[in-house]
């Protein structure tokens, strides 16, 4: 991996911290954006942190432990990535790993991604289930293809609905083997494939959608983006 631009890894919790642990141990700069602190509920699936981090800045407390898997290089930021500040994290990175737990804010950082012309790794868990999917500015499938839009209504996220610890940790190492596989320049390997992760059954589906027809994010991302809004989950 020859690009030293950092991989923008938004969320430091439980599909976070292990895609940040292994790239950090495959010696990949990082740049890492969370406004929260560990709290005792945490540790059951965040890998990065233990109860001395207990009331700690989850960056901080993530950053020491990066740097001492092997990251070169770890940019910490307690910030909340929200539409008037997104721009600012895009700058000047190679990929993005959407870590969030709720649909508005993947949504969010998949438009940006887009517009900025960065690929982006999303993934998403609950309960027992999860999904990761790579996409790329120009080319193939992208979130919306496949999602559309925001559900019309509430959904679960992990802290209301709960999740099996090791669930977010198998789809943070699926996140991360796609964004490794990127950064090595297999991007043609991996564009538009959707891993999905069934916990009762302990299967993983590998799918490739389709580009969705009439698709506008598609069509014209700078565009599109001007004319979203992106309502709290």
């Amino acid at each position: 991996m020859s690009d030293d631009r950092p991989v923008l890894i938004v969320g430091a919790g439980g599909l976070g911290a292990p895609s940040a642990l292994i790239l950090a141990r495959s010696g990949v700069r990082l740049r890492l954006v969370d406004d929260d602190r560990v709290d005792i509920t945490n540790l059951q699936r965040q890998i990065l942190f233990t109860r001395d981090d207990l009331g700690e800045k989850k960056v901080d407390a993530a950053k020491a432990r990066l740097l001492e898997a092997g990251s070169p290089a770890v940019e910490a930021i307690d910030a909340r990535v929200v539409p008037e500040n997104a721009a600012e994290f895009f700058a000047g990175v190679s990929l993005v790993l959407d870590g969030t737990d709720n649909y508005a804010t993947k949504f969010m950082l998949f438009d940006y991604a887009r517009a900025a012309g960065v690929p982006i790794v999303s993934a998403g868990a609950v309960r027992l289930s999860g999904w990761t999917m790579a996409s790329f500015p120009q080319g193939g499938p992208c979130l919306r293809c496949v999602f559309e839009d925001l559900p019309a209504g509430p959904t679960a996220t992990c802290a209301e609905a709960g999740v099996v610890g090791p669930v977010v940790g198998l789809i943070g190492a699926l996140q991360a083997s796609l964004a490794l596989r990127i950064l090595s320049g297999q991007e043609n390997e991996v564009r538009g494939r959707l891993l999905r992760y069934e916990g009762l059954s302990g299967s993983i589906r590998r799918s490739s959608p389709l580009p969705r027809k009439g698709c506008s994010s598609c069509a014209d991302p700078a565009t599109y983006l001007s004319t979203r809004g992106y309502a709290p989950n």
